[in-house]
Order: structure tokens, then sequence, then C-alpha cells
């Protein structure tokens, strides 16, 4: 997943109403050259961007309007979908296929991004997918806030013709599922979840699942808050989770312990799949952050504040071969990084 997230999307809109600040300090980190592309069609309120895995000037973003898709890295968008679209994703095993939720409905496009095809509607509003690189299998993550329905994710095996509901069989409800992550090698699926009411005694759900989603198990242990992003290291499988607020937590062990590494972030988490050492991070400008981009060269072990002082940085992405870093900005734009 993921595109994203990184709480996610929602909390981008809410603390921009709440707290939009500008920090006028002087940007320190002048080796990085952020360039402006611009605000697609206009829109500054982005939320998402993901590159397109075989073509760098293939780029799509999200919004509250809709999707914006550039075919030429920025020069020009269209926009071929309208509507909310908290959640999108590639499919890793088929370049031009593309799953966008907007709203309750699930809908695929086969011609990236051109047209759009509705494919199912679900009870509750998506916030979260992933497709498998292991049998491309489809799954879907509800909002389930206060629905009566027992939590759960949906999973289809016949990309979107048919689907079950496999319950998360914990004791909290209104779940929100964040972020959906695979292990491949490994077979295991990773949810983030917060509850929506965040009741007290508040210690929400982190899921695993060792058997494509049919049960699931709450590993949230040490975790201390809520999780918004999942990231699976590339080489050593180690299990890397960004909480709202409380940062940066590791497990080498599939989630069974957690290790604390750090504050310094809670937007936004990618590790560079090209080199792994290297972690990036986005902030938020809530309560007084400077938000911006991060950056660890030792596998989050330490991280520095790398620019875009006070700018909301709810997405990153990196080009197939790691030259270029996007940056989702909301309320700003498009920035790329080379």
């Amino acid at each position: 997943m993921k595109s994203f997230c990184i709480t996610g999307l929602f909390l981008i809109s809410a603390f921009t109403l709440l707290s939009c600040h500008e920090d006028d300090t002087e940007d320190p980190t002048n080796e990085w050259n952020y360039e402006f592309i611009g605000k697609p069609m206009g829109n500054s309120e982005v939320n998402t961007i993901t590159i397109h895995h075989e073509d760098d000037d293939l780029w799509f973003v999200t919004s509250w309007r809709g999707i914006y898709l550039t075919r030429d890295g920025g020069n020009s968008w269209e926009n071929h979908f309208t509507g909310f679209t908290p959640a999108l994703e590639l499919d890793p095993n088929n370049p031009s296929r593309i799953f966008v939720g907007s709203g309750v409905e699930l809908y695929l496009s086969t011609d990236y991004g051109k047209s759009w095809t509705h494919i199912n509607s679900f009870p509750r509003a998506i916030i979260s997918i992933l497709v498998s690189e292991v049998d491309n299998s489809v799954y879907v993550g509800l909002a389930w806030e206060d629905s009566e329905i027992e939590n759960g994710i949906y999973k289809s095996n016949d990309l979107g013709e048919t689907w079950i509901h496999y319950p998360y069989n914990v004791d909290a409800k209104g779940l929100i599922p964040w972020d959906i992550e695979e292990d491949a090698e490994n077979q295991m699926l990773y949810i983030a979840t917060e509850i929506w009411d965040h009741p007290e005694p508040y210690h929400p759900p982190f899921l695993r699942s060792s058997d494509g989603g049919i049960t699931w198990e709450d590993i949230s242990g040490s975790l201390s808050w809520h999780a918004l992003k999942i990231q699976v290291h590339p080489l050593t499988k180690d299990v890397y989770v960004l909480t709202e607020g409380a940062g940066l937590y590791c497990s080498s062990n599939f989630g069974d312990e957690w290790k604390y590494l750090g504050n310094d972030f809670w937007l936004d988490f990618i590790i560079d799949k090209n080199n792994p050492q290297r972690f990036w991070g986005g902030n938020h400008t809530y309560n007084q952050s400077s938000g911006g981009v991060y950056l660890s060269d030792n596998e989050g072990r330490d991280f520095k504040f790398i620019g875009l002082n006070g700018h909301i940085v709810g997405s990153l992405c990196l080009n197939r071969n790691s030259t270029s870093l996007y940056v989702a900005s909301y309320g700003s734009g498009i920035f790329i990084v080379k």
C-alpha cells in the first residue's frame, strides 16, 4: 500500500485546519534541492503520490477531489476519476492494473488509469488496499467505526469478482486499518489499526496473519499507540511500524517483540528498496512540529531533518531506481528531490 498513508489522510486535513502554521526559520539542509512541480490542476490538497514501478513519468496523486494522473513527469495532468480516494494500489504483478477505493466502492483500471470499472460495494468506507505479490489476491480494509458488523478483512482470489470476509477475531471494535503490508518471502500479512473512538485504556490491535488473511492475531505488544504505516525490510524482513505521535518501532521476529527507535516524525515512512539502509520519513506541522522530510542512513538508528520546513509531508515515494524522491505536501503540492 501504499499508497496513503501514512491518522493518515483524515488527520492531514483535520490537523491542517486546526494548526496549519508557517515556520520561517532558515532551512539548514541546503544540500537537498527540492524542485516544486506544482499543484495538479491547481489543487494543493494532495494526499498521496505513487510512481509507477515501470515508468518514472507516470504518477498517480490522490486528493479529496479524485485522482490526478501525469504521463510526462508532472508537466501536464489528467483527471479521469473524481471523488475522495483514500486508497490506491498498483498491482505488482500487472503494470496496467490499478485498484482504487472511493467511499464504499471499489474500482479497477486495466489501462493505467485512463478508464475505471466499478467492481464491488462494501458495507463501510474503504481505507486500505493490498494486492499480494504471492498469489495476486486482493485485500480490502474498511473503516469499521461504529458498525455492528464483525470487524475483519475482505479478500478476493479472482481480482474482485467474488469476496470473502475474514474476521480479525479481536475484542476491539471500530477498527480503522490504515495500512496493509505483506512479507512475500515469509508469506506474512500485517495490518495497522486505530480504534475510531479511542476507548480507555487505549491499546489498538496490530494484526498479523500467516495463512493469507484467513486467521489473525494481535501482536501489538509494547506498541504504545495506533500505527499508521508498515514497512518490511527487503533484506532482513524486519518489520518497521510508524505510530502516530509515538514514532518508529522495529521487530526482528515478525512482531513477537518490538524495539523503540525514536520519535522524529509520524505521518509517512518508507524504506528504500534499492538502498535498504536508507529510510525516509514525513512529518506534520501539527502541535508545533516543523513538518518536512527526514532521512536515516543507518536503518533508522538516527534520523536527520533534510528540508521542506513548515510543510506537511503526507506522502513519500521513490522511483524505480531510487534516484528521485517524490513528496506530496498537503496544502502545497508536489515536490521532487534529485
